[in-house]
C-alpha cells in the first residue's frame, strides 16, 4: 500500500497526522535564541508563537538536511513502507526539497525493491495541505507512487494562493519592506497581496486598502481562474476572525466548502502575524 509522508510545513496538527497514519519529519524555528521542532499538537503552540511575534521576535527557520531525510527515510523503509510518496515545502523557499531528492536516491540506492516519489507541493502552510490532501484522494482511488506523483506534479501548478500580509512593521524589521513603505503602508492601511509563483516562490501581486478591498480582489481572482470553484482552503496565521469573515465571504460568493487551518512558523516566520491565505484549484495554471 502507498504510504503519504510529508513535511511539517503542511500546518496540519501533527496529532491529526499521526491519526491519519501520515508520516512526518520536522523542520525546526529558531525564536528568541531557542530552536525548536515544529512539531504543534495543539493550536495554544501556534497561538504561543504568534504571540512571540507579536511581542517583537524575529524567528528563522531551517530546511531538513539530507542527513535528516536520509535516516528518517530509512525508519519508514526499516517500518515496511516500500512504496513512499513523500510531499515538501517549496523549492522555491528552501533547499528542503532538493534535500528529500537527494536522500530519496540514497535510500533507495541501498534498497533497490523500495520506491520514494518526492513531491514539491510549490507552496507552503494550508497550500502544501491542499496538495496532501488530493495526494489522499489519489492513494483511496488506488493510485501507486508514480501515479500518484505524475497527477501531483501537474496539480501542484494549478494550486493558487493568495496571502493577505498584515504586519507591515514585522516585515520592515525583517528587511522586507522598506521604512517609509511600511510608514505609508500602516497610515492609508495598504496591505501586500503575496502568492506562489509557477517556481514556488513568493511574489507581491498586488496591493489593496484593508482587508474587505483585499477579500473583493481574492474573489475577483477565483472567479476569473476557478469560477465553478467547490472547494477553498484558508491559512491564518493567529487571525481567526478576519480568517471566519473571508469563509463567510467565500461561502456566500461560491457555495463552496471552506476549510480553515493555521499558517505555522514555516510562512509565519517572515510574514509576522495577521496573515490570511486563500488557496483554491483552478483548470489554469497559476499565472506567474
Amino acid at each position: 500500500m502507498l504510504t503519504i509522508s510529508t513535511d511539517t510545513s503542511c500546518d496540519v496538527l501533527r496529532c491529526d497526522l499521526d491519526a491519519a497514519g501520515i508520516p512526518w519529519v520536522p523542520l525546526t524555528f529558531t525564536i528568541n535564541g531557542e530552536t525548536y521542532p515544529d512539531d504543534f499538537t495543539r493550536d495554544e503552540q501556534y497561538k504561543d508563537f504568534y504571540a512571540k511575534v507579536r511581542g517583537g521576535a524575529m524567528p528563522t527557520t531551517s530546511q531538513i538536511t539530507a542527513f535528516a531525510h536520509e535516516e528518517y527515510f530509512e525508519k519508514l523503509v526499516a517500518g515496511g513502507a516500500d512504496d513512499v510518496l513523500h510531499i515538501t515545502l517549496s523549492g522555491g523557499l528552501s533547499a528542503t526539497y532538493s534535500s528529500a531528492c537527494m536522500a530519496a536516491k540514497a535510500v533507495c540506492d541501498r534498497h533497490p525493491e523500495c520506491k520514494i516519489n518526492i513531491v514539491d507541493s510549490l507552496g507552503a502552510t494550508q497550500v502544501h495541505n491542499f496538495v496532501l490532501d488530493k495526494a489522499l484522494s489519489l492513494r483511496a482511488a488506488g493510485k501507486n507512487g508514480d501515479e500518484a506523483a505524475e497527477i501531483l506534479r501537474e496539480f501542484t501548478k494549478r494550486v493558487h494562493v493568495l496571502f493577505m500580509v498584515d504586519d507591515l512593521d514585522h516585515l520592515r524589521r525583517g528587511g522586507r519592506v522598506s521604512g517609509v513603505a511600511a510608514a505609508i503602508g500602516n497610515l492609508l492601511k495598504i496591505k501586500p497581496i503575496l502568492s506562489f509563483d509557477r517556481e514556488g516562490k513568493l511574489r507581491v501581486v498586488h496591493k489593496a486598502r484593508g482587508f474587505r478591498k483585499s477579500m473583493d480582489y481574492v474573489i475577483e481572482n477565483i472567479k476569473k481562474y476557478a469560477p465553478y470553484v467547490n472547494k477553498v482552503f484558508i491559512a491564518q496565521g493567529d487571525a481567526m476572525d478576519n480568517a471566519e469573515e473571508a469563509a463567510a465571504m467565500l461561502k456566500d460568493a461560491f457555495g463552496c466548502e471552506v476549510r480553515i487551518g493555521w499558517c505555522g512558523p514555516v510562512i509565519g516566520a517572515h510574514t509576522g502575524a495577521g496573515i490570511i491565505g486563500i488557496i483554491f484549484e483552478s483548470k489554469a495554471l497559476r499565472p506567474l
